[in-house]
């Protein structure tokens, strides 16, 4: 029995049931605001850390030791919505990387000069400004995707031990990294249902995003799926020029115990078509298997990741590896964590290993 089709038909048959039942409760998360009210909030988050990553290859990864918050993802930002009245709200996010470390928003596989525009001191990461609707919300401008929003399991943040930055699920902006710019976005929720759409409508080549005009991703996530607290989500991201994609399904369960202990197991499959750092033979194809656990007590968070990876063009280009991270809150704004990543290549030359210890405090 092909379970993965079995799957999807009633995964289809189990939302055209809930549309059909529950048009009633469309909604895009507006508030009943008084006309002409607003809200205005500035954010951030602060991270400083000591990383060291061991890589084969001395190309995309770098083998580096140091004191920094590697990629900028230190963060600083104002998001807010103001009604218009009539069920309508316009609402925004303008969000820059810092880092504190180096002083350069960018990851360590540029080599930061006075001429490489690329290497700044911050770095716009998300900049949309959108509308909440009674039929959904729309965005324009720089935002997430929805393969890489949807279904994201990451104890510590997008630095280099989280599985992404570890090559143990795909990287790119067609996967779980990255912003996609110039684009439009719409999303609806219907009770437990939401449902997104992602088009790229610019022509540029830079601003360290995805930016090609008629790509477009789309994503489907329903919580509580047949049982309770088990969440479903599938994703595809469509490049049009090549006419490949990837795509994923990711099942995750979440266990409530006693004493606010809590337990979350995952399992995410990828169909990769679009990914030039996981599988480096030409073609760059190939699936991945993603298995995870993370457990919660009070202010302390543990979680074991497990990946492999099966490239098309034969077994010399697989590879597997495991992330362990650990989390505690000293406050409900500030923490420490540490964590480690192995990554294990059958091309020679190909293994990554990566090590961080490091304190975060948001405002």
């Amino acid at each position: 029995m092909d379970y993965k089709k079995l799957f999807n038909k009633l995964l289809v048959l189990t939302i055209s049931t809930h549309l059909f039942f529950g048009t009633n409760k469309v909604s895009a998360e507006t508030k009943n605001y008084k006309k002409n009210s607003s809200d205005v909030i500035f954010y951030g988050r602060l991270f400083v850390q000591y990383d060291s990553v061991k890589a084969g290859d001395s190309g995309s990864t770098a083998s580096v030791d140091g004191l920094r918050d590697d990629e900028g993802m230190g963060r600083f930002g104002i998001k807010g919505k103001s009604s218009i009245g009539d069920g309508y709200t316009i609402n925004y996010k303008v969000e820059y990387a810092i880092d504190l470390g180096d002083g350069d928003a960018t990851g360590d596989s540029k080599t930061c000069s006075e001429t490489l525009s690329d290497c700044r001191t911050m770095t716009l990461k998300q900049g949309w400004l959108g509308m909440l609707t009674p039929f959904g919300e729309f965005k324009f401008g720089s935002v997430k995707s929805p393969y890489r929003y949807m279904a994201k399991h990451d104890l510590l943040h997008d630095t280099i031990t989280q599985a992404r930055d570890s090559r143990m699920i795909t990287q790119s902006s067609m996967g779980h990294s990255s912003y996609w710019r110039e684009s439009v976005f719409y999303r609806i929720k219907s009770g437990n249902l939401e449902l997104a759409y992602i088009r790229g409508l610019g022509e540029g080549t830079g601003g360290g995003g995805h930016n090609v005009k008629n790509d477009y991703g789309y994503g489907i996530e329903y919580k509580n799926f047949l049982i309770k607290g088990l969440d479903v989500v599938f994703a595809a991201s469509k490049d049009d020029s090549v006419k490949d994609d990837n795509r994923k399904m990711t099942f995750t369960y979440n266990i409530e115990l006693a004493n606010k202990r809590k337990i979350k197991v995952w399992y995410m499959h990828e169909n990769v078509g679009l990914d030039s750092k996981m599988f480096t033979q030409s073609g760059n194809d190939g699936e991945v298997d993603w298995y995870g656990i993370n457990y919660k007590t009070g202010p302390l968070s543990l979680q074991y990741s497990y990946s492999e990876a099966d490239a098309d063009a034969g077994s010399g280009y697989d590879r597997d590896g495991y992330n362990i991270g650990f989390q505690y809150k000293l406050s409900k704004s500030s923490r420490i964590y540490t964590g480690y990543s192995k990554n294990n290549a059958n091309q020679a030359g190909q293994d990554i290993r990566a090590t961080m210890i490091g304190i975060r405090h948001d405002f």
